[in-house]
This record gives C-alpha cells, structure tokens and sequence, in this order.
C-alpha cells in the first residue's frame, strides 16, 4: 500500500498505531477524510464502512433493561442534513479513488444515514449492486412505544463505478446457506458477549456479519480498508479468513482494543515473569536482548512477555517506544508481595479471565476446561484453532497463578491446572 515517494505528490502517511509482525494488518490513527487522501489510489480490493450515524442528539434507548441516553460521541453528532450528507460525499469519493477498478465497497447504516449513502451513491457514480436487510433476533424494545421496535439495519453494496466488474464468491454463499441462493435478508445475531471481552465499541458489529461480507466480495490475500473502524471487528474478520487489512480510527481507546483483538491472548504462561519485564521498563531496560538476558528466556519470548503487559493494561507501544501506563508505573513503585497480589486483582478483573471462569465452571477434567477456553478465544480472536489450545493454557495458568495469590479473597473453581507450555523461539507469532 506504499506509493513511490519520488512519484506521488501526496504527503506520506503517517507511521501505524499499531501493525502486526508480517504488516497484514495495519491500524492508523487519525480522521479518514485527512488519512484517506494520503493513500495510493486503486490500493483495495474491498471497502467497508459503518460510518456515523448521527444518532447522538439527545434521544433514548434501551441498554441492559434501562432507559439510557444516546450519546456515542461527538463524532455522532448530527451538524444538519445539508453538512451530515457533504460528510458522505467526501468519504465516499475518496473510497471510490482507493477502490481498484473491480473492487467494491459495503455501506452499513439505519434510517438515520442510509438514504443519503444510496443518494450519494448516485451522485459519484457508484455501480448500486445489493441492499442487505440484516435483521436481528433480539433487538432492544422500543421504550417510547412510538415507534415499531428498530430490529434490522440495511447495508448497501456497490461497485466502484459503473464499469465494474465486482467479485461475488456466489457458490460458496450458496454453500453456505444449504444448496440454495442466499436471499438479501440476513438474520444474525448482534455482537455475542466473547466479541466484547477485549472491550467493545458503541456500533459495534458483529464478526459473523463482516465473515460474510468479506468471504463473499473478496478472495484470500485480498486488501481490506476500514475507514470507520472502530474496534476492529472488520480487521479481526479480514484476518480470519486470510485477508489483509487496513483500519482508521480516531479514538484511541478503540484502537488498543482492536489491537488486544487481533493479538489475543500472548503465550507468556509465567505472570512472574511478565511481572518482571513491567519493573524492568520500570528501571528504563528497552533492548530485547538485554531483557531476555535478564529474564532468562529469548527474545521471541519478551516479545510475548511485553504483549502480555499490553493486554494486562500495563504497557504501551507507540511512537515513543515502549511506554509503562499509570497502571504499570503505580505497580512498579510497590513492593513485590504488593505487586504480585496486584497483577493477581488485574488478571482475575479481566472480563475474558471472567468469561472463562463462568464457562468451565463445570467443566470435570483439564481437557475440558482447555477446549472450552479456547472456544472462547477462536469466538474472540483472529488465532487459529490451534493457536487458541496453546492459548488456553496461557489463559487457564495466568487464574491459578492469580487464584493463589489472592487465596480468601477471590474464589475460583479451578482444580489441578496443567502447566502451560511455551512456543519455542522460532514458532510463528499469531
């Protein structure tokens, strides 16, 4: 996705927030509309965009059984027909440039926005090809009793122009949907709870909805762009079935989620140990080597201690380098025995440690608490199946690691833990 600098008089992009280790996914932070322009024209083979809805205007809805406000940021503020559509228009022409020639684009949105997307469709000249109806089973009740309950948001596909030649990968669709072809109306479920363990976003969508997006308007090794994208979901798909991904996003808190998604669990099976490395960038060591020469273990294996602290909230990665949060900093001015029972109370408050306990808590054998987690992490994640075994047993060592050092205070139902194994330092990193 790197135009020749010497050739192309657009000013460089910024370096990613965050980008995996072979560079197939790619996070960058900013406002589309100054990041999009930077990009080599004709660079994606698929664009998908859930864009602002222009919701958050003082209306209610309905969260968790309660009245709650509709108010997702100021990026959801609607600014007037008029400016909101103009809004459109720029996003829209500038994934139209990056489109390739038969590459296409998917556009998700209620009543509120998705008219004016079709309008502006038109107007730039955009090859109209679906409109999806995803209908969801168990939408929220509609509080007002004004309206019928909302339970279904349309999602347009398009080519990008009137030239192209879009990809539909119709026979695994029909595949997919039992020997027949898939009809336009979609009934998925929303988000589930194991998409969200990581954190979660206001509009967040779910990993089956962008699966058969993707699956069906690109092929393997195809790129991805995401220009709204949130927590990730759409890379975290990309990823799952092989593709390669570029998001923008804005705020950063959804960017470290997005990031925990793609990266899941590390396979650093000694708390101890990431203990360690977090004093360590206490006492300003950075270099792997010297980390590893410290902890005893190899450089592959720092990296996964750091990525650990990561997850845990105790480090960060930018462009200064590795950074300790204020989490991390307030542990490391503490005593061990403090810090120790510390990194106990953060693990056992993760909302994935707390998705897994309540999903073993009847599992009879160590067989079926690891299959059971690494269920959850394949529901969460883009590791593979068998990345996620490896990872369960991280995950399973990490709570009775954290089970013995907070003993009388915090109860968990784990029994004869196996110690987990680490991967060895040429294993690839997921």
């Amino acid at each position: 996705m790197t135009a020749n600098p010497s050739l192309d008089p657009r000013p460089a992009l910024p370096d990613p927030y965050f980008q995996s280790e072979d560079s197939r996914f790619r996070l960058y932070q900013g406002d589309c509309l100054e990041l999009m322009p930077r990009m080599p024209e004709a660079a994606f083979d698929l664009v998908f965009a859930d864009p602002p809805y222009f919701l958050s205007n003082g209306g209610i809805t309905c969260h968790a059984g309660k009245m709650v406000s509709v108010h997702k940021g100021k990026w959801d503020e609607s600014k007037g027909a008029e400016a909101d559509h103009e809004f459109t228009v720029r996003w829209l022409r500038e994934c139209q440039r990056l489109l390739k020639p038969n590459g296409s684009i998917w556009v998700s949105g209620t009543a509120h926005i998705i008219h004016s997307v079709g309008y502006a469709m038109q107007q730039l000249g955009f090859k109209l090809l679906n409109d999806i109806t995803w209908v969801k089973p168990n939408p929220p009740p509609n509080l007002s009793c004004r309206y019928f309950t909302h339970a279904t948001e349309t999602i347009i596909w398009a080519g990008r122009d009137k030239k192209c030649r879009h990809k539909f990968n119709y026979a695994l669709m029909r595949r997919l949907n039992g020997g027949k072809q898939m009809l336009s109306v979609w009934t998925l479920e929303a988000p589930r709870r194991e998409e969200k363990v990581f954190g979660k976003h206001p509009t967040q969508k779910s990993l089956a909805l962008l699966e058969r997006i993707i699956a069906a308007s690109t092929d393997e090794n195809d790129l991805v762009l995401d220009p709204f994208s949130g927590s990730g979901t759409t890379g975290i798909a990309a990823a799952r079935l092989g593709r390669s991904f570029a998001g923008v996003e804005m705020d950063e808190p959804f960017l470290r989620v997005a990031a925990a998604r793609l990266l899941g669990v590390p396979q650093a099976d000694s708390p101890e140990r990431i203990l360690a490395t977090v004093m360590a960038h206490a006492d300003g060591v950075r270099s792997p080597a010297l980390l590893g020469e410290m902890l005893g273990v190899t450089e592959r294996q720092v990296h996964y201690c750091r990525q650990a602290a990561v997850m845990l909230g105790l480090l960060s990665f930018g462009a200064a380098g590795w950074q300790l949060t204020d989490t991390g900093q307030t542990m490391a001015g503490g005593k061990p025995l403090e810090c120790a029972r510390a990194l106990a109370a953060i693990i056992a408050c993760h909302p994935l440690v707390q998705l897994a306990v309540s999903k073993v808590r009847h599992c009879k054998d160590s067989e079926g608490r690891r299959n059971t987690v690494a269920r959850l992490l394949f529901a969460s994640t883009a590791l593979s199946e068998n990345t996620c075994q490896r990872r369960a047993q991280t995950l399973l060592a990490w709570i009775a690691w954290a089970k013995a050092q907070l003993a009388g205070e915090e109860e968990y139902l784990f029994r004869d833990v196996p110690p987990a194994t680490e991967e060895s330092d040429d294993a690839a990193v997921a």
